[in-house]
């Protein structure tokens, strides 16, 4: 015969109830109070030490030298392109070989490098600015330099009878001529033409006047250089490239050739 148990009718104590809802969150491994309400851990910082932290500075960059600066560095030993003049060389095929070599005429490696084409004492020395874009191995052997032989051919000047030139050795971009003329280059360019002791000089590019110790103003004019012994006579023209965009160029570039050689 069974007994009711009338202290035990299936109902839980409040008591036992919460603690065996404690008991199964702690089995479940939780034994802190959460909330999802959020709440500082952090205790705030007294009034007192609370600093704003400093703006960031900006950083001042020291300037970067221009392509050109680098590439016309001045030389240790004497503060000038080419160096010492009383090293340069004093024959036509040595100063090839320095001309390719010379550190302080370019930045550029030698590969970007490209020398004169000729013999000394020709009818004429073309000189350009400097090795046109698409030259291949050999100064003037692309676009402008087909260009200059349909001149040449058209001024009754064979191919032996011109000497090619460049005033620098490898391209530079934006060259400014005052400064390089001042720092040497002009220097070195009336050695090179000494050396290759043409009867005249025909310089396609009126930009390179300071060279040469003309003003700009003078630039369309006839003139001469000092190179060596001799005093030799200068024409200087538009770029290849610029006498090529229209006849109206061609034409007053040839009225004046033909006034300077008559």
């Amino acid at each position: 015969m069974m007994h009711e148990n009338p202290t035990n009718n299936g109902e839980i104590d409040a008591a036992q109830a919460l603690e065996a809802a404690f008991d199964w969150w702690r089995e479940a491994g939780v034994d802190h109070d959460y909330s999802a309400d959020p709440h500082s851990w952090l205790a705030s910082p007294e009034a007192e030490e609370a600093v704003a932290a400093p703006k960031p500075v900006a950083r001042v960059e020291e300037p970067k030298p221009t392509p050109l600066e680098r590439a016309f560095q001045q030389a240790p030993e004497t503060g000038r392109i080419g160096g010492d003049a009383a090293a340069w060389p004093d024959d036509l095929g040595k100063f090839r070989e320095w001309w390719m070599s010379e550190a302080s005429l370019s930045l550029a490696g030698t590969e970007a490098r490209l020398p004169p084409r000729g013999v000394a004492g020709t009818k004429l020395m073309v000189l350009v600015a400097e090795p046109y874009a698409d030259d291949g191995d050999a100064l003037l052997s692309g676009g402008a330099g087909r260009f200059a032989a349909a001149i040449l051919k058209a001024m009754s000047v064979e191919q032996h009878e011109a000497y090619l030139a460049s005033a620098l050795p490898a391209p530079a971009a934006l060259a400014d001529w005052e400064e390089l003329a001042a720092n040497g280059l002009g220097a070195v360019t009336a050695h090179h033409i000494a050396l290759a002791a043409p009867e005249r000089v025909l310089v396609f590019g009126r930009g390179m006047a300071p060279l040469f110790g003309i003003a700009p103003a003078a630039a369309r004019e006839p003139a001469t250089i000092t190179a060596g012994e001799r005093q030799v006579p200068l024409l200087l023209a538009p770029d290849l490239a610029e006498l090529s965009r229209t006849p109206e160029r061609r034409m007053n570039f040839w009225n004046r050739w033909l006034e300077w050689t008559a």
